[in-house]
């Protein structure tokens, strides 16, 4: 199972080459100012432009996963070529897109979900513990079999994980720090799926004891439990505008 988190992109305009060079948004705002000479390289003014777009992008990742990207009628500057090289001179104008670095969230049977970074393939988190234990056991008259993660989805401000377990918990996790947040403990039998509200407050869970769930993300306490199926729940999922829920059910 794979997730992409949602990524968010600004455009920007570098009105004039002289020196100092406000950056501003196409409604005009500007956000920062460069000190730009025609030999200048984006990677001069990375880490300005990043601080700068960060919170217009909802802080959605740490200021390091931000790329910027600059155009020169239509062409892109490639990392390390100097300005002047690409032909900008004193009034060229300039564009530059900076944008969210993609992540992706897996979850897997050996009891973790991870967050990776689809460009180098690196890990950033490990959510859970590898090497849960895997046997089916009897908790609370709740038939626990095995801890394996069945799906797991960003948030849609990407700040969080929801994974969902064989377990019969769901758990929300802090996507940069790894930190378990809240476990979502209600269910009676294994989950098969789990998934958040468009504007994140909630969570909505389904499950083999033929309910679905629907959780404050927030606190962690379940709001409702949806009944009325006579089989298991395989989905349940938000409405666009998060007022309704839609769950399916291998009772046909």
């Amino acid at each position: 199972f794979l997730a992409a988190l949602p990524c968010k992109a600004l455009v920007f305009c570098l009105s004039n080459m002289n020196v100092p060079v406000p950056v501003l948004t196409l409604a005009g705002t500007i956000v920062t100012t460069l000190d730009v000479v025609p030999s200048s390289k984006l990677e001069d003014f990375r880490e300005q432009l990043c601080e700068a777009v960060g919170p217009r992008l909802g802080n959605v990742t740490g200021a390091a996963d931000l790329r910027p990207r600059l155009f020169h009628c239509g062409g892109e500057l490639l990392p390390g070529l100097p300005f002047i090289s690409a032909g900008i001179r004193a009034g060229s104008p300039l564009t530059v897109v900076v944008s969210a670095a993609s992540r992706v969230v897996s979850a897997s049977s050996d009891g973790t979900a991870k967050i990776w970074n689809p460009e180098t393939g690196d890990c950033l988190q490990t959510l859970g513990v590898v090497g849960w234990e895997r046997r089916a056991t009897v908790q609370g008259g709740a038939l626990k079999a095995g801890r394996e993660v069945i799906s797991a989805a960003f948030s849609p401000d990407g700040k969080s994980v929801l994974s969902a377990s064989v377990d019969c918990t769901a758990k929300t996790w802090n996507a940069q720090s790894g930190e378990l947040v809240h476990t979502l403990s209600g269910h009676r039998r294994r989950l098969r799926s789990a998934a958040f509200s468009p504007d994140g407050a909630l969570a909505v869970t389904a499950s083999d004891d033929l309910t679905a769930k629907i959780w404050n993300v927030g606190s962690g306490e379940c709001l409702h439990t949806l009944q009325g199926h006579t089989m298991r729940v395989n989905s349940a999922v938000f409405s666009p505008d998060g007022a309704t829920v839609l769950t399916a059910s291998a009772d046909n």
